[in-house]
């Protein structure tokens, strides 16, 4: 019997896992079993067997033996992730870190299927959750047409998901008639090659932002209250491989400082009082957010360094 590897969340805590499955892999040199909600990331994966889908009533056998990643919530204490790593966060639950080289998020796509956007784009993901994590409609339509002006197409990708109750991930409308609208069109595999075969990928800290670590694509990280460093993919060892990342005027990262885990009780934060996702300094913008201006400013700087302008 193989070993197995359990593991959920939302889209993008899933994928930081993928490291320590390879490794976990490579450590038993055998394929691992996976009992996971996003199977569609392990499709095609030469590092797993078999995949059960809990959400369809798939169980991993009973005496199986397996690696559990799973550990958001211990009791009704909520483990905070503030000054860490998604990927070591999952791996640290095993008793082990991985090294910048082993951190590369996985994804196996299938061969291509459908027709890419004809000549040169960029890929951007307005999309819609905690407000830290939200830029604007405004600024998604005023970076479009400023991109659209340099003869440059641009694909908007989005996707709805919810996660129980009170969690829902989904995308603003960009309202612009020249765009090439792909929201809730793809299935996964579809959309990393999109990701692949474009001029760069422009998202906040969403779900895009790890599965595009799995491309070879540029990326343009637009900057919100958690500090890039825990967040940014890693490939070829480094995090700054073919990545940008363009912040606000503000730098305190406050979502990534563990003084503001503490609720005016003094308490430490518990599931039942998780602090909201908005500005914990209570300032009335998020200064955290880049501007227009410095976000194309990057795209022009993206462009020039792959010879589409001059």
């Amino acid at each position: 019997m193989r070993f197995g590897f359990k593991i959920s969340g939302c889209f993008g805590d899933v994928l930081y896992s993928t490291p320590v499955l390879k490794y976990l892999s490579q450590c038993h040199q055998d394929k691992l079993d996976v009992e996971t909600n996003y199977p569609e990331i392990f499709e095609n994966n030469p590092y797993v067997g078999l995949i059960y889908n809990p959400e369809k009533g798939e169980i991993m056998p009973h005496d199986q033996i397996f690696y559990d990643c799973n550990g958001h919530n211990f009791g009704d204490i909520q483990k905070q992730i503030r000054k860490m790593h998604l990927t070591d966060y999952w791996s640290t639950h095993l008793g082990f870190i991985l090294s910048p080289k082993e951190k590369t998020i996985e994804y196996y796509p299938s061969e291509i299927d459908f027709e890419l956007p004809e000549s040169n784009y960029v890929v951007i993901n307005p999309s819609k959750t905690w407000e830290c994590r939200t830029w604007s409609k405004e600024n998604w339509e005023r970076l479009t047409e400023k991109i659209l002006n340099l003869g440059i197409k641009v694909v908007v990708t989005g996707k709805n998901i919810v996660y129980g109750d009170n969690d829902q991930k989904t995308f603003l409308k960009v309202d612009n008639s020249n765009v090439i609208n792909l929201v809730d069109k793809l299935n996964l595999s579809q959309l990393w090659h999109l990701l692949q075969n474009s001029l760069m990928v422009i998202t906040m800290n969403a779900g895009l932002l790890p599965f595009a670590g799995s491309t070879d694509c540029n990326i343009l990280q637009l900057g919100g209250a958690i500090d890039p460093s825990y967040r940014t993919p890693f490939r070829h060892g480094t995090q700054d491989y073919k990545h940008k990342f363009i912040g606000g005027s503000c730098k305190l990262l406050c979502q990534s400082d563990m003084k503001y885990n503490v609720l005016e009780d003094k308490k430490i934060t518990r599931w039942n009082g998780y602090r909201s996702p908005g500005c914990y300094e209570n300032k009335p913008t998020f200064e955290c957010h880049p501007s227009v201006n410095g976000v194309f400013n990057e795209v022009l700087e993206i462009l020039k360094n792959e010879k589409k302008i001059y």
